[in-house]
C-alpha cells in the first residue's frame, strides 16, 4: 500500500511538470546518485562563475567604493588565486565626498583647508597588466589660495606635514579598501561553487537530464525545443480547422 501511493505521488508529480522530451528530467527529478554527479559535474564548469555574476561583483564593488567616498573611479579585478590578482580602482577623487564619508579623512582635508589648501586628488596606475592593492598611487597636486602673509604662523609650520599625512593616509586606505574588496570577492566566487547554492541554482533552472546525471539539454535549448513543439502542434491544429488533409508525427 505504501509503494501504492509512493508511485501515484510521483505520477501526479510528473504529470503536472513541464512537458519533455521524454526520458529526460529535472534536477529535482534525478535520484540521490544523479543529483550528486550533476552537482560534482556543475562544481568543475568552468562558467559557474559566469559573465552575469562577474557583472554583477563589478556593479557590487562600484556601490562599496562609492560608500567609501570613491564614486567616480572604475574598478578592475581578477581572482583566480594567482600572483598579480586582487582589485583596484583609478580616477578622481573628490575631497568634499572624502569629508562626508570618511571620518579620517575630514579630520585631514579639514586641517587643510583651513591652511588655505585646494587640492585635486586622483589615483593612477602603475602599469595595465596587474590590478591589486599594490597597483595604485595616489596623486595629489596642492594649490593654497590663501597668501602666506594672511596665515597664523602655526598653521604655516603645520601645513607641510598635513599634506604629508593626507597622502599617507590616503595611499594606506585605498590599499585597505582594495584587500577588503578582494576577500569580499573570493568570498563570493566561494559561495558560487557551495553545494547548497549549486542544488539551490538547478533546482530553479530548467537544464534536462538523463537518468544518470548527464545533462543533455541546457534551459536555453529546453526553451527553443518548447517554442518547436508549441509551433508544430498550433500548425497542425490549424490544418485540420481549416478542412486540409495533413499527416504528421511529433517525437517527444
Amino acid at each position: 500500500m505504501e509503494n501504492t501511493i509512493k508511485f501515484s505521488t510521483l505520477r501526479e508529480k510528473f504529470s503536472l511538470a513541464p512537458a519533455r522530451p521524454k526520458r529526460l528530467r529535472f534536477f529535482s527529478e534525478l535520484n540521490p546518485e544523479g543529483q550528486k554527479f550533476v552537482v560534482s559535474e556543475e562544481k568543475n564548469r568552468a562558467d559557474r562563475f559566469d559573465c552575469d555574476d562577474a557583472e554583477f561583483l563589478t556593479e557590487d564593488y562600484k556601490t562599496q567604493l562609492a560608500e567609501y567616498g570613491f564614486e567616480e573611479t572604475e574598478v578592475y579585478w581578477s581572482l583566480g588565486y594567482c600572483q598579480g590578482d586582487g582589485v583596484a580602482f583609478y580616477g578622481r577623487v573628490h575631497p568634499e565626498s572624502l569629508k562626508e564619508k570618511d571620518r579620517s579623512a575630514k579630520r585631514l582635508i579639514g586641517a587643510l583647508n583651513a591652511a588655505g589648501d585646494e587640492f585635486y586628488i586622483e589615483i593612477t596606475g602603475r602599469n595595465s597588466h596587474y590590478h591589486h592593492w599594490n597597483s595604485m598611487t595616489i596623486e595629489i597636486e596642492f594649490e593654497n589660495e590663501t597668501g602666506d602673509e594672511d596665515l597664523p604662523a602655526r598653521l604655516k609650520i603645520a601645513r607641510p606635514a598635513l599634506r604629508e599625512n593626507l597622502e599617507k593616509y590616503l595611499a594606506e586606505r585605498v590599499k585597505e579598501i582594495s584587500r577588503e574588496l578582494e576577500k569580499s570577492g573570493y568570498a563570493e566566487i566561494e559561495y558560487r561553487y557551495e553545494e547548497e547554492t549549486i542544488r539551490n541554482d538547478l533546482t530553479m533552472r530548467e537544464h534536462l537530464y538523463e537518468k544518470d546525471g548527464t545533462r543533455a539539454m541546457t534551459e536555453f535549448e529546453f526553451y527553443e525545443w518548447s517554442k518547436a513543439k508549441v509551433s508544430a502542434t498550433v500548425t497542425i491544429q490549424n490544418g485540420v480547422e481549416g478542412g486540409k488533409e495533413q499527416k504528421a508525427t511529433l517525437r517527444v
